[in-house]
């Protein structure tokens, strides 16, 4: 990763208050290269001092190749929508994971790095570079902003608002250097149908992917998809375009991103005192509907006629002696002005805890917490605790097809209220006044659809029998077998003494990573 400012700081206490940090990502799809070239060439310039001015406001963490396994894994014909260069890197990391889809289960080592800097230096956005491999059209680039709906309301109205009109929209760099016209990720027609008559769909909201990531950790984010049909220059220059501008944004609109970022950070923390409202609502599923706080609802792609089948598909193809598509040609232009499917609504909820308490024994768990700089605390001694609640599992199902090297839970239950538990010595404590308090319920919830039960982190806990946790234990009604939920939650912060509790920094336990996948992947989204 490089470190960009003038002068460059040594860590994060060297920068100056008035400053903004922006972290620029590139390649971690290394068949995507347009970010890493085109930021290759912008630490070049910032070499030369061509960008003095902009580091006046800014700390730039720029990393030009987050897979570099992946990156020299060359191969040809990588991507059918892509024709130049011919030699690229893989979609998936030495360890097969494909790395935009584990930022919640942070198994890959590039992961945890990209975490590492964000918990160390704290950027105030994240922006992440790719190339599109989806619907024809004619733009140069789509983008998009956290779409998580737990990611504060407030930063999400500007991040997709004014930050984009600005960083990436009519008053951007990118519209007046090259005369882009930028819209809203997305493509043609309900699960990537390709049906024009069905509407412009964006991608899934979960956390697992970084940008929605960030979001929900407070801070601005911004994927960018330059269009791969495109040659390769005209990727590149657009990608430099898109880049630059945001970074002018950002240091254009420093002190009220920070503002933003910091009013978000004080409300969730501020539950220690004014206790859990009835609006912290943990979102564990989510349904897509069109976002109309922009345009209505609409948005006009440019992009071809439609065939017989409502589909934008090509006339003509050319290939080149080596059997690879060179071209792709259309009949005609056509703009169309349909429904824009970009805003996700809660399909189910949870009332989110004050305090979640995890059983001894869930280190795995509880180190995947501390990866994402999430605060917790252990028990040091027996704690009788009145009011409180646990899971009542009804169903644990698991997926019998492999994504990403897991055979992932849907669980079904409820919360029980119950009184006169004995929290054991050894239990860890997690309190959801704190920055990434939000964060924290997600993974700890156990319907969630991104959370610690879906990724199989509690596994072993849930099938574990011991007289302590004989009264919480169900039958599972499709199984039979014999399950207890290894979290308790409370609903107010006073329940535990804080006497009682140390702060974890980190486990010893097994590092190890899991081993190299091979199968189980998906080829659609960012």
């Amino acid at each position: 990763m490089l470190v960009i400012g003038t002068p460059a700081p040594k860590s994060p206490e060297e920068v100056p208050a008035e400053k903004a940090i922006a972290y620029v990502n590139c390649n971690i799809h290394s068949g995507e290269i347009e970010g890493k070239e085109s930021m290759l060439i912008f630490a070049r310039e910032v070499a030369l001092g061509r960008h003095d001015d902009l580091l006046k406001d800014l700390v730039i963490l720029l990393a030009p190749n987050m897979s570099p396994d992946g990156n020299d894994n060359l191969g040809t014909w990588r991507r059918g929508s892509q024709f130049t260069p011919a030699l690229v890197g893989t979609r998936y990391n030495g360890q097969g994971f494909n790395m935009n889809r584990d930022m919640t289960k942070l198994e890959a080592y590039e992961s945890r790095a990209v975490v590492e800097v964000m918990n160390k230096w704290d950027p105030v956005i994240f922006v992440d570079a790719h190339a599109t491999n989806g619907s024809y059209m004619r733009h140069a680039v789509t983008y998009n902003w956290g779409l998580h709906p737990n990611t504060d309301p407030n930063i999400m109205a500007y991040n997709r608002g004014e930050f984009s009109r600005k960083a990436i929209g009519p008053d951007s760099y990118l519209y007046k250097k090259l005369d882009h016209k930028s819209i809203p990720y997305g493509n043609f027609g309900k699960n990537y149908s390709g049906k024009v008559s069905e509407g412009w769909w964006t991608f899934e909201d979960y956390p697992r992917y970084t940008t929605n990531y960030a979001g929900l950790r407070n801070r601005l984010a911004m994927l960018l998809e330059v269009y791969s049909y495109d040659d390769f220059k005209t990727r590149v220059d657009t990608q430099y375009a898109c880049i630059y501008g945001i970074l002018q944004t950002v240091a254009q609109d420093k002190d009220k991103i920070k503002a933003l970022i910091k009013k978000a950070d004080e409300r969730e923390s501020a539950r220690a005192t004014a206790g859990i409202s009835p609006n912290d609502k943990v979102c564990l599923n989510s349904y897509l509907t069109t976002l109309d706080e922009i345009d209505g609802g609409y948005v006009s792609v440019d992009s071809y006629a439609a065939d017989g089948e409502g589909r934008v598909t090509p006339t003509r193809t050319e290939y080149g002696m080596d059997g690879f598509k060179t071209a792709v040609y259309f009949e005609k232009e056509a703009v169309h002005h349909i429904p824009y499917y970009g805003k996700f609504v809660p399909t189910g909820t949870e009332q989110m805890g004050a305090l979640y308490v995890i059983r001894p024994g869930a280190d795995d768990a509880v180190q995947l917490l501390l990866r994402h700089g999430i605060t917790v605390d252990r028990i040091t001694e027996d704690v009788a605790a009145a009011d409180f609640e646990w899971f009542k599992i009804d169903t644990l199902g698991t997926k019998k097809s492999l994504y990403e090297g897991h055979h992932m839970n849907v669980v079904s239950g409820d919360w029980t209220a119950s009184k006169d538990l004995t929290l054991p010595a050894g239990s860890f404590v997690v309190s959801t006044a704190q920055p990434h308090g939000s964060l924290a319920a997600l993974l700890l919830e156990p319907k969630s659809v991104d959370g610690l039960v879906s990724w199989n982190y509690l596994d072993k806990l849930i099938m574990t029998e011991g007289a302590c946790y004989d009264r919480f234990m169900t039958r599972d009604s499709s199984t039979n077998a014999r399950v207890v939920f290894p979290v308790w939650k409370f609903r107010e912060f006073g329940g535990i003494p804080t006497s009682k509790l140390t702060p974890v920094e980190r486990l010893a336990h097994d590092e190890t990573l899991p081993k190299p996948i091979t199968s189980g992947r998906t080829k659609t989204a960012p």
